[in-house]
């Protein structure tokens, strides 16, 4: 984790100093430090999705609902990734319109999650 920190703390510097320089040179070694976080990561992200496949194994049931939640996992992932980056670009009303489309689509992907919960909850009731 400390390494993480340090290449983060050293990018920040130089993309501070590449700000006065050019800032598209800034913002292409954000994007390349972004990039190199996000695959130095991935096996984490692979281990943490396995392991909750296994989970989901064992009950037949859950398996479209963790499924679901992976997937909103990666939307939201993506949606906040993107905006950070149309922030970091100066362009805050792309980065806004990114984060509300993305949860617009989080939410029709939930539908069916809410009518399950609710026919259970009826059921529960009667």
């Amino acid at each position: 984790m400390i390494k993480i920190f340090a290449v983060v703390i050293i990018s920040l510097t130089a993309i501070l100093f590449l700000k006065n320089a050019g800032r598209e040179y800034s913002i292409f070694l954000s994007f390349a430090v972004v990039i190199f976080l996000f695959a130095y990561s991935v096996n984490d992200l692979s281990s943490i999705l396995t392991e909750i496949m296994g989970i989901s194994d064992g009950v037949e049931n859950l398996t479209p609902y963790i499924k679901l939640l992976i997937k909103i996992l990666g939307i939201s992932l993506a949606a906040q990734f993107t905006s950070d980056l149309c922030r970091d670009c100066g362009e805050n009303a792309l980065a806004s319109q990114t984060e509300i489309i993305s949860k617009i689509v989080i939410l029709i992907m939930i539908i069916p999650l809410f009518k399950t919960m609710i026919n259970i909850v009826t059921g529960l009731l009667k």
